[in-house]
């Protein structure tokens, strides 16, 4: 693999792996931007030292939910050292975003990674709390609180159908 092949790579996969990043971070663009751009630069990274083996669409999105686990983890040791224990996105909601993301936007992003691991990566609860690093307990408690906000987040207001 050379730096032409990570072109091609590139340009057959960034809108699934956009597409993948955009649930995670809650539709905001600019977190979903970082994360798309650093799993493309880990992929020249590897390839400059020395990374000769193909990549596939599973390596993009797995390398995607690694980078935003681990962000995710900084943080979440940052808000427990400070005290300061605010999980909502202050990014604001753009244009185009579908509701169901802005849904998920609503969540706070421990919810919301929790969703995107169970539902979407259709990973089991035990392997969604391993990556989390809470107990089963905790994760479907987690996941039932999520479920029931966006139950009524995307529940039609009277009028709609």
């Amino acid at each position: 693999m050379d730096e032409r092949d990570v072109l091609n790579f590139y340009e057959r996969t960034v809108g699934d792996v956009y597409r993948y990043a955009s649930r995670l971070t809650g539709g905001d663009q600019s977190g979903t931007a970082d994360l798309v751009q650093e799993v493309y630069l880990t992929l020249i990274r590897q390839v400059r030292s020395g990374r000769r083996d193909p990549v596939d669409i599973g390596w993009a999105i797995t390398t995607c939910r690694s980078r935003f686990i681990d962000e995710h983890r900084r943080r979440d040791r940052r808000a427990r050292l400070f005290a300061n224990r605010d999980e909502r996105s202050s990014e604001p909601l753009y244009e185009g975003v579908s509701e169901a993301t802005a849904a998920l936007a609503g969540l706070p992003e421990a919810q919301r990674l929790a969703v995107v691991l169970r539902y979407v990566d259709d990973l089991s609860v035990p392997e969604v709390a391993e990556l989390i690093g809470r107990s089963v307990h905790a994760t479907e408690s987690l996941l039932a609180r999520a479920r029931s906000t966006l139950r009524t987040a995307l529940a039609p207001t009277d009028g709609e159908e």
